[in-house]
């Protein structure tokens, strides 16, 4: 590693607290952030040397608060790989660069001293220090809480304590020596950030369980943030590790579960020894691998769904992030918590908290989450993901788990019980659960009649027998009676789902469009959040997200509630039955000559 000379300072520039704050959201709360706290931390560092003169004007050194600058001490490790990464606005590199080399000619990235937070007894703010180092007391009335801060220079055995401490937690002192800052500092400033590696992010996701997305804001030093900035990430940031803004929303909201602290002691010591190795090839594959470590030692690796399955899960627009809810079916009995969790809120010692999951609810918010997040994923399993996909197979699971957690007589199951009948859904979902339909839905994934890869909502492969005679009676090819099928029930059948479902090329596609045309058996249009141009005759219902806007005619038969007017949908979730015997159904009902007409 290059030496370099940590004692000649270039000029500092002024950044408002606002400008620090959107800098290093998700690690340090922002109101700790002032005008001057470049200065308030130079004037910390040099008060514990000794070596701090004040002149006229100059403010008194004050005690940090809780939550402050002080987490950084010993974890600036997530700092400079985010001052690194490509996916940050330049304005605040320049902010992240400027703190680093700030933060590297202060005691407190000096590996020789020693640092300590604490709680104290008392209600007297105060700070002293002698030859051996400093300490500082911050009562805070409105919190009744006094905070301590303790710092041993190098040779110091015991600092001034005015007061004795109730408890001292020592800081960590990983990465982030000065020469390891300056030398991030210098090269970042020649070379421009590190260039993204797309293969390092996916390994990390596979790795960890965590998203591809999330891998990658992890691996760009931005792992999440309760509050934040908006935009999360700018187009430059989005199109730098290359996802989309739903994708890169969701992600965010997988990683708030994590707290500032987690978020720094993730990523404290994956920067390699000396920074020059992050442009190197493998450079970012390398901190991958440190992370992934880090990431499963925190908080345990967990099976990773389909890329298509995550995606697809984020459409449905749950409270669960996409993550959470896949886990729910990919591991049902060792759920994820999903963030705002009440559980989250309360004081949890690192080990115990993989011992909590998705269904110890505790309070009214918990339980909808996790509920709405049940009813809204097994039917998308069911109807939505191939045959042989791992959440669609994880269904079944999830019902036994939900209907043996309904059945305790504890608390979580008292309060997911009224999760599950709140509301005007309440009653369509129990009785969902306990008249039948859900069993035959599940009966219809566990007797693996569709081979891998096919999809229940293609009536070729769920109900052959039914597009034969559908072809036969309008004498159409069996590509036009599928995709007819398929209008006429399905809530979404847009022109990308139905090429995904039926394995369709657009030309495919359009062929059986035109014989459908020709027939007369459908309209041409276009409407909003349709995502197609084919529809049945007759009204039709719009809707807010993330309902289905769809034809009027076929709400009652998949179980749509519609507005008085019929002009709006209201509530849909569950299908009223398995997909064959609703394909069945609305056959039948065209054949009695009760189908749309305009």
């Amino acid at each position: 590693m290059n030496e370099i000379d940590a004692t000649v300072p270039r000029s500092p520039r002024t950044w408002d607290g606002s400008a620090a704050s959107a800098a290093l959201q998700g690690l340090v709360a922002s109101g700790c952030w002032n005008e001057d706290y470049f200065a308030d931390i130079r004037r910390s560092g040099r008060y514990i040397e000794g070596s701090w003169a004040p002149e006229p004007g100059d403010r008194e050194v004050r005690p940090p608060a809780v939550g402050s600058w002080t987490e950084l001490i010993g974890r600036t490790g997530a700092v400079a790989l985010r001052a690194a990464a490509p996916a940050t606005r330049p304005e605040r590199r320049e902010m992240l660069l400027d703190f680093l080399e700030m933060w590297a000619r202060t005691p407190f990235a000096d590996p020789a001293c020693r640092f300590s937070l604490g709680r104290l007894a008392g209600t007297t703010s105060f700070t002293v220090r002698d030859h051996q180092g400093a300490s500082f007391g911050l009562h805070l009335p409105a919190a009744r809480k006094a905070l301590y801060f303790e710092a041993l220079l190098p040779g110091g055995e015991a600092a001034p304590r005015p007061e004795e401490p109730l408890y001292v937690v020592d800081c960590p002192r990983g990465w982030g020596n000065p020469g390891q800052l300056l030398r991030l500092v210098e090269l970042v400033r020649e070379r421009g950030p590190v260039a993204w590696d797309a293969d390092a992010a996916l390994a990390l996701s596979g790795a960890t369980g965590l998203s591809r997305p999330a891998a990658a804001l992890v691996l760009a030093g931005n792992p999440g943030a309760g509050s934040y900035y908006e935009p999360f990430l700018d187009e430059h940031e989005r199109t730098a590790i290359g996802f989309k803004a739903g994708e890169l929303e969701s992600a965010r909201a997988e990683l708030s579960a994590l707290r500032d602290d987690d978020r720094l002691a993730l990523l404290a010591d994956v920067m390699p020894a000396d920074p020059a190795d992050l442009w190197e090839p493998g450079g970012l594959a390398r901190v991958a691998e440190r992370t992934a470590a880090a990431w499963s030692e925190q908080h345990g690796a967990r099976p990773n769904a389909p890329w298509s399955t995550w995606q697809s899960a984020v459409a449905l627009q749950t409270r669960m992030p996409a993550t959470h809810l896949c886990h729910l079916f990919l591991d049902p009995a060792n759920a994820t918590l999903p963030p705002d969790f009440c559980l989250r809120a309360r004081p949890c010692p690192p080990e115990h908290r993989h011992l909590r999951t998705a269904w110890d609810a505790m309070g009214d918010y918990d339980a909808a989450t996790v509920a709405d997040a049940v009813f809204a994923g097994l039917p998308w399993a069911y109807a939505d993901l191939p045959a042989g996909d791992p959440v669609r197979t994880g269904a079944p699971e999830v019902v036994h788990h939900l209907r043996k957690v309904l059945a305790g007589r504890d608390s979580p199951a008292r309060v997911l019980r009224s999760g599950v009948v709140r509301g005007n859904r309440g009653s369509r979902r129990r009785a969902w659960l306990k008249d039948g339909t859900c069993d035959r839905v599940i009966a219809r994934i566990t007797a693996g009649d569709l081979p891998p890869g096919r999809y229940e909502s293609d009536p070729r492969a769920c109900a052959p027998d039914l597009v034969a005679d559908v072809a036969a009676t309008l004498r159409l090819p069996e590509d036009a009676a599928t995709f007819y099928l398929q209008l006429l029930l399905l809530p979404v059948p847009s022109d990308r789902n139905v090429r995904r479902w039926n394995a369709w090329t657009p030309a495919r596609h359009k062929a059986a469009a035109a014989e459908l045309l020709a027939r007369g058996l459908v309209v041409e249009d276009r409407r909003a959040r349709a995502g197609r141009t084919l529809f049945l005759p007759g009204p039709w219902a719009h809707a807010k997200k993330p309902l289905p806007p769809m034809e009027f005619w076929k709400a009652p038969l998949i179980g749509a509630e519609l507005s008085d007017d019929g002009s709006e949908v209201e509530a849909f979730d569950l299908l009223p039955g398995t997909l064959p015997e609703l394909f069945t159904e609305a056959w039948r009902l065209v054949r009695a000559g009760e189908g749309p007409t305009a």
